[in-house]
């Protein structure tokens, strides 16, 4: 669990990196329109004091005005310790798009997917409580490395638990769960509806400080996994896939032989797509290693076989370094939307157009850098993802994928023997 005083020495440090801060943002600095008194004073003043947040350009804070993406995106960024390290002509806080999506944050949303020439308005808009959610989740798993919450029976606490899309019901009830996304009376969480600049500094902090966050009494930390359990490779469902017909691939990923994949709407999402705890090395300022355990969504097909693949990747002498994770996720028909790829070190391992040459997602990798967080042919990462039957989108023939055509995807692995 992160501890405040990591954070306020982070965020100083971060702010030193940032040259864009507004110069409103210092210690002491309280807003003329934010009254002592109001439920949401000390919130606010103290993201103010540690230079968290900012007000508008009339010196004023606007309590009760929607929270722009954007503006979130930046307050993720101070809090996650993430600094931007580029600009942008497109928009002032493409950066922090750009970095919290690289990050792993911004995965479930189809704003991880948005297009540049849409991204203006994408940031400018009013954020909602749903997409809220989903960040919240993805930094406190990603980027925290904080252990998931069980909420058993969610319809009893949460009144519109029902009636929530089911792509974002497991980010809500961590959201929730975690007491940083409160309710509303009777429970409701209401995801559709927007967020004010009040509410979102009470979810900063909550976020931030582990101590200011509400306490739900219904809600239990999920216990930390040990070992995972010995798999046998050739009993993993990415060998057994090769052989199953269509029809019995579809049943055991979706429950229904003519399904092809999920689009996070679905009622029984959740019986298929679930929640697993894995080991990871942490590389620290100075060197050295520390462990971590990361939560990642997968199908219930593959969870076992994930599992050892992760814990033979810890076990390696190697101790590759992970920093940013992710796995289901649905703004595509593809692998990830049944739960059945993983995303490793996203910024580090890019996605690219081995035609025109273009990196499409992520910054390098390793033909282009001597990064340790780059996945490299014959690492003990494409040794234990291939030993159990998964495949890596940045292999060749060479090194005994077919690979892609015209695309490598050195981030991205699947149970498909290509890596696709």
């Amino acid at each position: 669990m992160r501890k405040p005083a990591r954070l306020i020495a982070a965020v100083l440090a971060t702010a030193m990196l940032l040259l864009c801060l507004p110069a409103t943002a210092s210690y002491g600095v309280s807003f003329p329109d934010v009254k002592s008194g109001e439920w949401y004073y000390d919130y606010v003043t103290r993201c103010a004091t540690y230079g968290i947040i900012d007000g508008r350009d009339d010196g004023l804070f606007h309590p009760n005005d929607d929270l722009r993406v954007g503006e979130f995106l930046k307050l993720v960024c101070f809090i996650g310790e993430i600094p931007i390290m580029s600009y942008s002509d497109i928009h002032w806080a493409a950066p922090y798009w750009q970095v919290l999506r690289d990050s792993g944050v911004l995965w479930g949303l189809d704003l991880a997917e948005t297009q540049e020439n849409d991204l203006k308005a994408a940031l400018d808009r009013s954020i909602t409580r749903y997409e809220m959610s989903v960040i919240i989740k993805n930094l406190c798993f990603n980027i925290y490395g904080e252990n998931a919450v069980d909420i058993s029976s969610p319809e009893s606490y949460i009144g519109d638990y029902e009636d929530i899309n089911g792509k974002y019901r497991e980010s809500v009830v961590q959201a929730f769960g975690k007491g940083i996304l409160n309710g509303f009376e009777g429970g409701e969480f209401r995801g559709e509806q927007t967020m004010s600049r009040a509410q979102a500094a009470a979810v900063v902090v909550r976020t931030a400080w582990n101590a200011d966050r509400l306490t739900v009494s219904f809600a239990t930390e999920v216990e930390t996994a040990g070992g995972a359990d010995i798999l046998a490779p050739e009993a993993s469902f990415a060998f057994r896939y090769r052989d199953m017909t269509t029809a019995e691939r579809q049943q055991a990923l979706f429950g229904n032989p003519n399904k092809t994949y999920f689009t996070g709407n679905e009622a029984d999402l959740g019986n298929y797509i679930i929640t697993i705890e894995v080991p990871t090395w942490y590389l620290n300022m100075d060197g050295s290693r520390t462990t971590k355990i990361r939560t990642l969504q997968v199908n219930r097909a593959v969870a076992d076989e994930v599992r050892a693949i992760f814990q033979e990747i810890y076990d390696d002498p190697e101790q590759f370094p992970i920093k940013a994770l992710g796995g289901a996720r649905f703004t595509d028909n593809m692998r990830h939307s049944w739960g059945c790829a993983i995303d490793i070190n996203p910024v580090e391992n890019y996605y690219v157009n081995t035609v025109t040459w273009t990196a499409l997602t992520g910054s390098f990798c390793y033909k282009t850098s001597d990064s340790p967080y780059c996945i490299r042919p014959g690492s003990s990462v494409v040794r234990a993802f291939a030993k159990y039957g998964w495949g890596w989108g940045g292999g060749t023939e060479a090194n005994g994928y077919t690979g892609w055509n015209t695309t490598a995807d050195y981030m991205h692995f699947s149970i498909l023997k290509s890596g696709g």
